[in-house]
């Protein structure tokens, strides 16, 4: 069993945002890390090397597993989650390769199987989550502002008599496929990967255009192209529980 979770994961748990998530456990003195999925083989990356003041660069093969995330590469990460930009390009990690040298590696690619990941130890040092939050699990109330925001949401839900678009549709049938198979409540992340990986299942009338790591791109009835983030879609799969389609 692992002892790392996904970063995501742990945010939908506790119905916070992933930058939050990962600030705190940066302000408690914690790494992140980024997980090569061993199931995706080896990774080419580029090392940077420094003796005496002199350095250079190179491209070596590195082998699958869990790497910390040098400190400028977390505030970097940090940010980038909190602007719903989930790309691991560019990062810097520590590996060891020969004689127990430690070298800088550059991830140079995007890739979706490299996962930002903490320690489980690190997460149980998390505090509580905040009373104002909007997870299912947690059943805690909401602030003001977002329970007037969802009442607005819900009745004008009501008054369509369940009607949604297209998009948001083929968001219900990818979640009521994953849920029957798994037995239980899947959590939008686990939503948004599942659809990522079976869109041609879903998209047989092309509504959606594309599915990145961060985004979803789609045709809105008029034609006209919308886009969907990752905090978007959290908000979307809770409305969609709150008020399935008929």
């Amino acid at each position: 069993m692992s002892n790392y979770v996904i970063l995501e994961n742990v945010a939908d748990e506790r119905g916070e945002s992933a930058a939050k998530v990962a600030r705190t456990l940066f302000r408690l003195g914690c790494d992140l890390y980024l997980h090569l999925d061993e199931s995706k083989g080896l990774r080419t990356c580029e090392v940077k090397y420094e003796v005496l003041g002199e350095g250079w660069a190179e491209t070596k093969i590195v082998t699958p597993g869990y790497f910390p995330l040098l400190p400028e590469s977390t505030t970097e990460t940090i940010k980038r989650i909190g602007s719903n930009n989930f790309s691991i390009e560019g990062l810097i990690f520590v590996n060891k390769f020969e004689d127990g040298k430690t070298f800088n590696l550059r991830f140079g690619k995007d890739d979706s199987s490299v996962s930002i990941v903490a320690k489980k130890s690190d997460i149980d040092l998390l505090p509580p989550p905040s009373k104002y939050q909007t997870a299912p699990v947690s059943m805690s109330p909401a602030p003001p502002e977002k329970i007037i925001f969802e009442n607005f949401e819900g009745n004008n839900s009501r008054k369509r008599k369940g009607e949604k678009k297209e998009h948001t549709l083929i968001f219900w049938e990818a979640m009521q496929s994953l849920e029957n198979d798994l037995k239980k409540e899947a959590k939008p992340t686990m939503i948004w990967n599942y659809l990522r990986k079976n869109i041609k299942k879903y998209n047989a009338s092309g509504v959606i255009i594309s599915i990145s790591h961060d985004e979803i791109k789609y045709f809105e009835s008029n034609g006209t192209e919308g886009h969907i983030t990752k905090e978007s879609f959290r908000n979307a799969i809770k409305r969609l529980r709150e008020y399935p389609p008929k």
